[in-house]
């Protein structure tokens, strides 16, 4: 075959990736369906698909430019079709909905602040802790890499925050459905404590997939009202950074905001009062199938390395203020639930 039949390295781990992550998503899919059909427990497609995904990201390489194609494009698009699933009007008409969202909201800012006072007593500098923070405490490595710019953090430094926030995501990610079922909590509570805490949006989607259909809900929309934050904290960051993008991220602090959150909202409107609940259910079903090769594919990014000295300190303000989020947040829950 001649140069112009050849497929170059990145096209071929393209096709790799995006095939190994819907294999992947198929397995995990099939297997939590076995365990579930023979009353035996699972973490549910979207951890067991992750899980895969890791374990082949040790074995295996040149599937990450496929994995990383798969969650930028799909990913979104599935968090929007999830809002399909969502009726505004059970969520906001009780009261259970208005305080998951209070306590989501809460808990971030609790987490920010935990950060930045932890770090000042290791020595982190301001920047560095406040970026930590908002990785937990909004959306994981999305919010890290929103906020690094305006608060001038080092490529070295920005490696080890984004290591220690998918170390301590992963962590979360699988913890709190095992931890609910612990504690027996009710499925709206379970994924209000899910939504409220795990670090990245797909990773709470899929606990609350493995808690159960109201848990998937609560965890959806909570998460989706941290990533919302994000309208305030990147003027803040800006405030803090004093950068030369200051004046453009406060005119503009809408621009950073993923176009899923306003599409997650749109859907769920549609699916209240306007599209035909035949409709909507089956967009939502597409949405839950498709978590699973997403899921795979962030897998595909597990890694061992990047903690060094400086990484002990930036783990340490992390682990603390995401487990002080985590206990904050079902304090919460038992409080005012």
């Amino acid at each position: 075959m001649g140069e112009a039949g050849k497929i170059s390295p990145q096209r071929d781990g393209l096709n790799r990736g995006i095939a190994l992550s819907i294999i992947l998503g198929a397995i995990a899919y099939l297997l939590d369906d076995w365990l579930r059909s023979s009353d035996l427990f699972s973490l549910g497609t979207g951890t067991l698909a992750f899980i895969f995904g890791g374990i082949c990201a040790q074995l295996t390489t040149g599937v990450k430019t496929g994995g990383d194609w798969v969650v930028k494009r799909i990913l979104p698009i599935t968090i929007i079709c999830l809002g399909f699933g969502l009726d505004l009007t059970l969520l906001f008409g009780d009261a259970e909905g208005r305080v998951g969202l209070m306590i989501g909201v809460t808990s971030a800012f609790f987490c920010i602040v935990s950060s930045v006072f932890i770090g000042r007593a290791l020595g982190m500098t301001t920047e560095s802790s406040l970026a930590i923070g908002c990785g937990g405490a909004i959306c994981g490595n999305s919010a890290v890499v929103a906020v690094s710019s305006s608060l001038r953090i080092r490529q070295d430094v920005l490696a080890i925050i984004l290591a220690t926030i998918n170390i301590l995501g992963v962590v979360t990610f699988i913890s709190i459905p095992i931890f609910s079922a612990v504690l027996g909590l009710e499925e709206a509570s379970a994924g209000i404590w899910a939504g409220s805490t795990i670090h990245a949006v797909p990773q709470a989607i899929s606990a609350g997939e493995a808690i159960g259909e109201e848990g998937t809900i609560m965890a959806t929309t909570i998460k989706l009202s941290r990533v919302a934050l994000l309208i305030v904290v990147i003027p803040l960051c800006a405030i803090v950074g004093g950068t030369s993008e200051k004046r453009n991220q406060l005119d503009n602090p809408l621009s950073k905001i993923p176009y899923f959150l306003p599409g997650f909202i749109l859907a769920a409107v549609l699916a209240t009062w306007l599209v035909p609940e035949d409709y909507s259910d089956k967009l939502a079903i597409l949405a839950k199938i498709s978590l699973a090769p997403i899921m795979a594919s962030i897998g595909f990014f597990l890694s061992i390395e990047g903690v060094g000295d400086e990484g002990r300190k930036i783990f340490a303000i992390g682990a603390i203020s995401s487990a002080a989020m985590v206990f904050f947040s079902l304090i919460s829950i038992y409080l005012f639930l």
